[in-house]
């Protein structure tokens, strides 16, 4: 055997391992998940008797859906409505990237909060998904400087490693900071807060004035507690000033042990750091993100990839571009990282395209992007979505909703045992909030059960 048809063996082989591993997250999510089951299970549920579960492992030889009998389901589900809605869809068969279905899927349209599966990746490609993000404390003199370096998840309390948001606590980097400054003799400092790193990346100029007000989004800087929000519920409303707040809630426990007067704000050159505690490792921020749609999170996001690519923070949007690039989207053009600008612009097929890169990826931390991602009818924004017998917890997908667009991209597998990436969009021009989220439900059931063999 030559060398070039060993390693086309080789690769085959590897792809179909990586893809085996996602067929079983998808097969048995309450075991990926890393949350118990009973949290996914809505109380009204009638649960069926119990009976063995059994992964099966992936089979190369799963006939793919036949194209034509998909399309002519999919075509009859998707077709325009009376109201004027339109849809765009893709499904790709993941082992070999075989385009199985396409509506207008090389289209670009506004994705929605399906945009970060595009941030995502990106954070993980760029960043890393072991990465931790420091939250440090530095002294000068008799200045202490509170440095952000990107955790918007600092939770007010002691450090709670159970979960990304307050994994970081400010009591705990008080506590800290007060024993070595009573180590050093020192009972008075004024506090500094160095909240520079996304330098004026505060705010978007292509979001619309109703995003803030309908709390949605608030001012994004690189130190925030509950993602910039008041309170650990993501119903709290967000704060105007999380950087600010943060230092008052430092200030506040440190003040127990120290004297604390407040001191300046921005970039500070000098200092030797004495302490710090750092974020959950990326990987759980990102699924985090995932879970509840988080809007600061993924803004939070895009501004580190942009500044790990040496662009400025406000080129967030472009940043995450750049990487989907690198795994296979064209044509995109992005203005932010969390989906809520109307102007951004990409495709269904440019979505798929990062779904399969990422499920099939030598790198660990892109493959976890699958698994990260919300289960139908168990957690996350897809907890009352798909959660039909046909469906239920055999669909990850991420969703999308603003006014006039809804979105749904992820991952599921047929009867037969295929694995298939989807991207759908629904279009209302006259401007209904998620207009067809269950017409787009139903593509996805159809897409699920479908032995679609001639």
């Amino acid at each position: 055997m030559n060398t070039a048809a060993r390693r086309a063996i080789t690769l085959g082989v590897a792809i179909v391992a990586v893809v085996a591993v996602v067929v079983a997250m998808l097969l048995a999510p309450r075991f990926f998940t890393g949350e118990p089951e009973a949290s996914y299970t809505p109380a009204s549920a009638q649960l069926a008797a119990p009976s063995p579960v059994a992964v099966r492992d992936l089979d190369p030889e799963a006939v793919q859906p036949d194209p034509g009998i998909l399309a002519s389901k999919l075509d009859a589900i998707l077709a325009d409505k009376p109201d004027r809605t339109s849809f765009s869809a893709q499904v790709v068969d993941v082992a070999t990237g075989n385009v199985l279905y396409d509506k207008n899927a090389a289209a670009n349209g506004t994705p929605a909060s399906s945009l970060k599966v595009a941030t995502a990746i990106a954070a993980l490609d760029a960043l890393g998904g072991g990465t931790q993000l420091s939250t440090s404390v530095l002294l000068d003199g008799g200045t202490l400087i509170l440095r952000g370096g990107g955790d918007v998840l600092l939770g007010d309390g002691e450090s709670d490693p159970a979960h990304p948001k307050g994994y970081a606590g400010l009591a705990t980097l008080a506590k800290q900071t007060a024993d070595e400054l009573e180590k050093r003799g020192i009972g008075e400092v004024e506090l500094w807060l160095d909240d520079s790193l996304f330098g004026d990346a505060h705010s978007n100029p292509d979001w619309d004035k109703s995003l803030f007000t309908s709390n949605n989004i608030g001012e994004v800087y690189p130190i925030a507690h509950y993602a910039g929000r008041a309170g650990q519920s993501t119903s709290t409303a967000y704060q105007s000033d999380a950087a600010q707040q943060v230092r008052k809630v430092f200030a506040r426990a440190l003040g127990e042990r120290i004297t604390v007067t407040e001191g300046g704000r921005g970039p500070y050159a000098g200092g030797e750091q004495i302490t710090e505690v750092k974020s959950a490792p990326l990987r759980d921020v990102v699924k985090h993100m995932l879970l509840v749609s988080d809007n600061y999170i993924a803004e939070t996001m895009g501004r580190l990839v942009a500044l790990k690519r040496h662009m400025p923070a406000e080129q967030a949007g472009a940043a995450v571009a750049a990487v989907a690039a690198e795994h296979g989207a064209s044509g995109l053009s992005l203005v932010d990282a969390s989906g809520l600008a109307a102007k951004n612009q990409i495709s269904p097929a440019a979505l798929t395209a990062v779904l399969r890169s990422a499920a099939t990826s030598g790198k660990p931390e892109l493959r976890e992007l699958v698994y990260s991602l919300p289960v139908s009818g168990y957690n996350g924004t897809l907890m009352h979505r798909l959660d039909g017998a046909a469906t239920l917890g055999l669909v990850r997908a991420k969703t999308g909703s603003l006014t006039g667009v809804a979105t749904l991209t992820g991952m599921t597998m047929t009867e037969d045992g295929r694995l298939l990436a989807f991207s759908i969009y629904a279009n209302q021009p006259n401007g209904a909030l998620a207009p067809h989220k269950p017409t787009i439900d139903s593509a996805v059931t159809a897409i699920r059960g479908c032995g679609c063999r001639s």
